[in-house]
């Protein structure tokens, strides 16, 4: 999770409004339909921000906190941030999430229109080239996001990051009993096993292509935290702990 103070916020959202309004001129220039793109690219910045929030899950955690570290959903920045007595929407962080994918959704679209046109304008017959490039680089970059976006995750500290660490090593004997390839796993927790037995369990929350949030793994640590000696793959993050 991104953490700003409020005067960080404000600049930040200054600056990003800035980038959006220098694309939006970028493409006015460029194409006769620019305000298309822009409402386009805005209504996706909008959805993506509020996807993040069903995405993007950090639950209340105990590992490395005196007492309990409050969750949070969304990404970047928190769209809804846990309190104690319940749930609260956080607009600052929506409205900061929705400008972040306004500025990357213009300026990729702005690199595939480049990228098409140079290809089409080798010659009236290369369209299709054209058209697969587009594709390709509209589909692909979002479908694999998660082999070089960290997701957001339990923030832990102490020991218990190191049992963590040791357990992220681990997650490829256990992927292969979710039900869509593990492309990343992000820190749920670090907990006491619930067997009883000496060690921690760590849960992961699993994701696949387009980031989509598929379970969790969990891997029951030995006492000494360096390997696990149970683990296997839930439908539910909360399963992790019944």
């Amino acid at each position: 999770m991104l953490k700003l103070t409020p005067w960080l916020g404000v600049l930040l959202g200054l600056v990003l409004t800035i980038g959006v309004a220098l694309l939006v001129v970028w493409w006015r220039q460029q194409a006769r339909r620019w305000a298309m793109v822009l409402a386009v690219c805005l209504a996706a910045a909008l959805l993506l921000s509020w996807w993040s929030a069903l995405a993007f899950q950090v639950a209340n955690y105990r590992a490395g906190c005196d007492g309990v570290c409050l969750g949070f959903r969304g990404a970047p920045f928190p769209v809804f941030a846990n309190q104690m007595a319940g749930e609260t929407f956080a607009p600052a962080g929506f409205l900061l999430n929705t400008l972040i994918y306004a500025v990357i959704l213009l300026a990729w679209s702005a690199i595939i229109r480049a990228v098409v046109y140079a290809i089409n304008a080798a010659g009236p017959r290369q369209w299709w080239r054209g058209l697969v490039a587009g594709l390709v680089l509209a589909v692909i970059p979002f479908a694999v996001s998660p082999w070089f976006l960290p997701p957001p995750e339990a923030h832990v500290r102490g020991d218990s990051q190191r049992v963590a660490i040791n357990a992220r090593r681990e997650v490829f004997m256990y992927d292969a009993q979710a039900s869509w390839p593990v492309l990343r796993v992000g820190l749920d927790d670090v907990r006491p096993r619930p067997d009883g037995a000496p060690g921690l369990r760590v849960c992961l929350r699993t994701y696949t292509f387009f980031y989509m949030p598929t379970g969790a793994l969990y891997l029951d640590m030995t006492p000494q935290g360096v390997h696990s000696n149970n683990g296997g793959f839930l439908v539910e993050p909360t399963m992790c702990w019944e």
